[in-house]
C-alpha cells in the first residue's frame, strides 16, 4: 500500500495551493500504489484527481476549481511539448520524470477540452519495473504449450489481440525477451517505445516525418534481420508488409485491436488479405485480458448454485472433448477438492475485504476484495484444420466454433478454470468476457 506520508502530502499541497508538490506527490503516490494511469478531471463544482489501480479508478483527492488551471498550466510548462494557452484542442506529451522515492517513470499524457475546462490524463510507465517471464504471466498448460512451441519457429507472424490496458504490450516484451539471444537481430518499431531492452535495436515511429509502421519495415529488411516486433497493425500497408516479411524466413510480432482471436479473421479481412495470405503467414493469435486477482488473506467461500454466471461458466465445456478436459484440469493443478468445489457443491471464492481475525478492513487489499492481476489468455493456434477451413473461405464464427471443439482454450474457459483455483470470481471474469445473459 501507499505509505501515508506522501497521500497526507497531497493532501497538505492542496491545501496549500502549491502546484509543484501536487504534481510530486501526485507521481509518488501513483507509482507506489502500482497505478497506471492518472485522471486530472474537472467537474461542475469541484475537480478531483483519480487513479487506476487494477483496472478500476479510485478517487484520490477533490481540489477546488481555482486550483484547475494551474496545475493544467504546470503540466503543459514542464512537459515542454504543449502549449499553455492552447486549450480548444486536445494536445499530446511524452514526459520523463523522477519521484520523490526516486523512480525513473515515462508518462504519455493527453489534455482534452471538456465543457468544465480541460481534462489531463497520465499513463505511467515505471522505468524500475522489469518485465516479468512468460512463466509469471498466467499462461497455464495448453496455452503455454503453444505459445513456447510457436516461439521457437523461424518464420511466421503472431499477433495479440485485445482492448487497451489487456497487457498486449507486456506479453509481446516477455517474447522477444525469450527469443533474445546474441544469435539473433531483433528490431521493433513501437509508437512508443514504452521499455528499453536490451540486445534489441528499438525504434521510434514519426508518423509527422514519414516514419510509420509500414515503412519502418520496409526499411527494416535492409537490416539483416531474424524477429521483428511492430507495435500495431493499424491498415492494410502495414499488414501487407508484415506479411511479406512472414513469407521471407522472418519472425514477426504485432497487435491488433479486436475483441477475440476469431474476431482477427474478419479484421485482416476487411484490410484486405487473403485467406492464403492468413494461411501462408499467420502462426498464432492470442487474445489477453487482465482481471483482478482475489485477496488471498479476506477470501471465503461462497455458494453459486443460483448465480447465472455459474450457469454459463459450466456450459463453456459443454462441447470440449472428455478426455482434452480431463487432461488440461489435471495438468493446470486443479486438485479433487478444487473440482468437488465447484462442480458439485457449486462453490467459489470471493474476497469480504475484512481481516478474518478481527473484521476491520483487510490492511492487504483495503478493502477492496482484490489484490494484483493474472491475465486470461486465448490462443488460436492456426493448425491443418483451421487453414482449411480458411482456404474454404468458412467465417470467423465458423473457425472459432471447431476450434474450440478441438480444446482451444478461450478467454472464458481460461478464466473460469482459474475461478476453480481460487484465483479470482465470476463477476470479475465475465466484466471482461461476452456472455448470453437472461434478460
Amino acid at each position: 500500500m501507499v505509505e501515508i506520508d506522501y497521500k497526507a502530502k497531497l493532501d497538505e499541497a492542496v491545501i496549500q495551493s502549491d502546484v509543484v508538490k501536487i504534481f510530486d506527490n501526485l507521481l509518488t503516490v501513483g507509482v507506489e500504489s502500482g497505478a497506471s494511469d492518472i485522471h486530472i478531471e474537472p467537474l461542475e463544482n469541484y475537480c478531483r484527481i483519480r487513479i487506476r489501480i487494477d483496472g478500476i479508478l479510485e478517487e484520490l483527492v477533490q481540489y477546488p476549481k481555482n486550483l484547475h488551471e494551474s496545475i493544467i498550466s504546470k503540466f503543459k510548462i514542464e512537459s515542454g511539448q504543449m502549449r499553455p494557452d492552447e486549450k480548444r484542442i486536445p494536445q499530446d506529451a511524452r514526459v520523463s520524470s523522477v519521484t520523490l522515492t526516486n523512480k525513473e517513470i515515462d508518462l504519455r499524457a493527453n489534455t482534452f477540452p471538456s465543457v468544465w475546462w480541460e481534462c489531463l490524463v497520465m499513463r505511467i510507465v515505471d522505468k524500475s519495473k522489469k518485465i516479468p517471464p512468460l512463466e509469471q504471466l498466467g499462461i497455464e498448460w495448453s496455452n503455454k504449450d503453444i505459445i513456447f512451441r510457436h516461439l521457437k519457429y523461424p518464420n511466421g507472424i503472431i499477433l495479440m489481440t485485445g482492448p487497451t490496458g489487456s497487457g498486449k504490450t507486456t506479453t509481446l516484451y516477455a517474447c522477444l525477451d525469450f527469443v533474445n539471444t546474441s544469435e539473433v537481430n531483433i528490431i521493433t518499431y513501437e509508437d512508443p517505445v514504452e521499455n528499453k531492452m536490451p540486445g534489441l535495436n528499438q525504434a521510434q515511429i514519426r508518423s509527422d516525418i514519414g516514419f510509420t509502421f509500414a515503412n519502418g519495415l520496409r526499411w527494416w529488411l535492409r537490416q539483416d534481420p531474424d524477429i521483428m516486433m511492430v507495435g500495431e497493425i493499424r491498415d492494410r500497408e502495414t499488414l501487407d508488409m508484415a506479411m511479406e516479411s512472414a513469407m521471407t524466413g522472418h519472425l514477426v510480432f504485432s497487435t491488433v485491436h479486436t475483441n477475440s482471436s476469431a474476431e482477427t479473421i474478419t479484421r485482416v479481412y476487411n484490410l484486405w488479405a487473403k485467406p492464403y495470405m492468413l494461411v501462408g503467414t499467420f502462426n498464432l493469435v492470442m487474445a489477453e485480458r487482465l482481471i483482478r486477482r482475489v485477496c488471498d488473506h479476506c477470501k471465503t467461500q461462497i455458494s453459486v448454485k443460483d448465480n447465472p454466471k455459474y450457469k454459463f461458466a459450466k456450459e463453456s465445456f459443454r462441447n470440449f472433448e472428455k478426455e482434452a478436459l480431463k487432461k488440461e484440469i489435471l495438468s493446470r493443478g486443479i486438485d479433487q477438492q478444487q473440482r468437488n468445489d465447484f462442480i458439485n457443491d457449486e462453490k467459489t471464492y470471493i474476497g469480504t475485504g475484512k481481516d478474518p481475525i478481527t473484521g476491520e478492513k483487510c490492511s492487504v487489499c483495503g478493502g477492496t476484495w482484490y489484490k494484483g492481476r493474472v491475465g486470461l489468455f486465448e490462443m488460436m493456434d492456426y493448425t491443418d484444420k483451421i487453414k482449411n477451413m480458411l482456404l474454404e473461405w468458412k467465417s470467423a464464427f465458423e473457425v472459432e466454433t471447431v476450434a474450440l471443439e478441438k480444446g482451444m482454450i478461450n478467454l472464458e474457459r481460461d478464466g473460469v478454470f482459474k475461478v476453480i483455483k481460487g484465483m479470482t470470481t465470476l463477476d470479475e471474469v465475465y466484466r471482461y468476457v461476452k456472455a448470453k445473459f437472461d434478460k
